[in-house]
């Protein structure tokens, strides 16, 4: 009887516990100092990056304030930790860069000498396999909602003098036969131009584009005979014959959609080398 209630007493001060325990968010864009002392003068450990989950393990009632483009940024010195990759790192933070609502992480490309971090994008299944890198390009495979259009990228890099950033996106044909579909994704495209994305210093970010219905329906010019050939070869028997009496390309089943958005970054370094890297992002045609 005693080693039950001693068995309940334990896993009721376990549940106490982690039910007690405080979780939150670091919301500084460009992450949150990690110090040794709760003091701005005390030696640096690390950085928690945006959206980093990190555990209060004790509040130390220490005050501290500054101002931020003449606002007062207020908050209090507490002693934290959060698990890095499997490794835990703790130290004291400024609470006036954290909060208790969830925030998405931002995802990250890394090239040999570059880092490119984006606004949280819905990612298809498992994060690291999704993203690969390979020969200058990075390749991410992302759900229905998963669009970077209208997010933040920033630029990581201690080697280039001037980086620019272009846009651009492709469209493909797709049959569809009211809910299923076959996409034509190894046929002709649509190429929009590229389009030089602007740098906004106040968020020291690059803000991506958003495109409209219209652009996801452009296409380049096709002949119908050409077309029913492809669907042919890459659909099969089912969408050749959905095909048969069609005359017009454009015309139910056929229709054109957005199947990926391409960011282009030119570099150049201090020899005046210029470089390019391409970040791929494979859009799902449909559901």
């Amino acid at each position: 009887m005693k080693i039950k209630f001693g068995l309940i007493l334990f896993f009721s001060i376990i549940s106490n516990w982690l039910f007690c325990q405080e979780f939150l968010y670091v919301s500084a864009d460009n992450g949150l100092i990690v110090r040794e002392k709760p003091s701005v003068s005390s030696e640096r450990l690390s950085k928690f990056k945006y959206g980093q989950k990190v555990t209060v393990d004790r509040k130390t009632g220490i005050n501290y304030s500054f101002l931020d483009n003449g606002k007062e940024i207020k908050g209090k010195w507490l002693k934290v930790s959060a698990n890095i990759e499997g490794k835990k790192e703790e130290g004291f933070v400024f609470s006036g860069f954290l909060t208790e609502k969830k925030i998405n992480k931002r995802i990250e490309i890394k090239f040999e000498d570059l880092i490119i971090e984006i606004d949280h994008i819905e990612i298809n299944y498992n994060f690291s396999k999704e993203i690969t890198v390979k020969d200058g390009v990075g390749r991410i495979e992302v759900d229905l909602s998963g669009s970077p259009e209208g997010k933040y990228l920033k630029v990581y890099h201690n080697k280039y003098k001037r980086v620019k950033v272009f846009q651009r996106y492709e469209n493909s044909v797709t049959i569809m036969d009211e809910g299923p579909h076959c996409d034509l994704l190894n046929w002709k495209h649509y190429y929009s131009k590229w389009e030089k994305l602007s740098y906004l210093k106040q968020k020291n970010s690059y803000k991506i584009l958003s495109y409209s219905q219209e652009d996801a329906e452009k296409f380049i010019p096709i002949k119908i005979n050409d077309l029913k050939k492809a669907v042919a070869k890459h659909c099969g028997e089912r969408w050749s014959k959905l095909m048969k009496n069609v005359d017009d390309v454009n015309k139910y089943p056929i229709g054109v959609t957005s199947s990926k958005v391409f960011l282009k970054f030119v570099l150049t370094d201090e020899n005046n080398k210029v470089t390019e890297k391409i970040i791929e992002f494979i859009i799902p045609v449909g559901c």
